[in-house]
């Protein structure tokens, strides 16, 4: 299948899981013994998973950023991703990114914590490099830990290196604006760069909308991804929120979650 017919199928389904590229999120499955974790995803997103549960139940401010699929073997039909839920919609197919299964290890502190979150980190890169057919990178700034990926594999199968859309720089007047509405420019002018339909940032906390607080605010010629970390930061010092990227035919949601939220708890 080629790259065309890909995004085609794409958009044909993008109508009925617009909201959930933005929204939905799966966690991974948890069991404790003792003080050590085992943490399994088996999920179409495995990353996100990994990065939403470390972050809802263990309180890690860690980002992640999906890659662009572009080749046919790298989705797969929602009645096989998820059979559970084909059994409800027996008609409804569009794709989604394949299913993937990763496993991951680590011990806590007495308060519920990881005991070594870099080395957590790490062990989450290595496994996200050998178990999917993408490359990541790990991106430490302050608090926070992002996975980006930086290679996809192409309309033929072959490993190609990308352009991270977070890495892109953007510029933002100096302004008194709600920190949802420089969010906005920032998710704008990636737009403007690579003619994708960006929007910055979905989510609430305890049922409010994230940046609705008022501060001055620029930026001059920064990574778009440290625009957003330096949003972040304003809405709640220290920060208590992390992010989540989806591109999907040709439109990006990033979305804004709480950590310790409920969802994976």
């Amino acid at each position: 299948m080629g790259r065309a017919s890909l995004r085609i199928i794409l958009i044909c389904g993008l109508a009925i899981v617009a909201s959930a590229c933005g929204q939905t999120t799966e966690c991974a499955k948890v069991t404790t013994s003792g003080d050590e974790v085992t943490m399994i995803a088996d999920s179409i997103r495995v990353v996100d998973s990994i990065a939403n549960t470390l972050a809802q139940r263990f309180g890690v401010l860690v980002n992640a950023e999906e890659p662009e699929y572009q080749f046919s073997g790298d989705v797969q039909d929602i009645q096989d991703a998820d059979p559970d839920g084909g059994v409800q919609h027996p008609k409804v197919h569009y794709l989604v990114p394949k299913r993937r299964h990763t496993e991951i290890h680590f011990s806590l502190l007495r308060d519920g914590t990881p005991s070594d979150v870099g080395g957590l980190m790490r062990q989450v890169l290595g496994k996200a490099n050998q178990q999917t057919p993408f490359r990541y990178r790990l991106d430490v700034d302050g608090e926070f830990f992002s996975f980006v990926p930086t290679a996809t594999r192409d309309a033929s199968g072959f490993v190609v290196a990308t352009m991270p859309l977070l890495d892109r720089r953007v510029t933002i007047p100096l302004g008194n604006r709600r920190i949802s509405e420089s969010a906005k420019l920032m998710a704008d002018s990636l737009s403007a760069q690579t003619g994708l339909r960006v929007s910055c940032c979905q989510g609430s906390v305890a049922g409010i909308p994230w940046g609705r607080s008022s501060v001055p605010f620029e930026a001059h010629h920064e990574t778009a991804r440290h625009v957003l970390e330096r949003l972040l930061r304003l809405e709640v010092s220290p920060p208590r929120d992390y992010c989540l990227l989806r591109c999907e035919s040709g439109w990006c949601v990033i979305n804004v979650q709480d950590v310790w939220g409920a969802q994976c708890r």
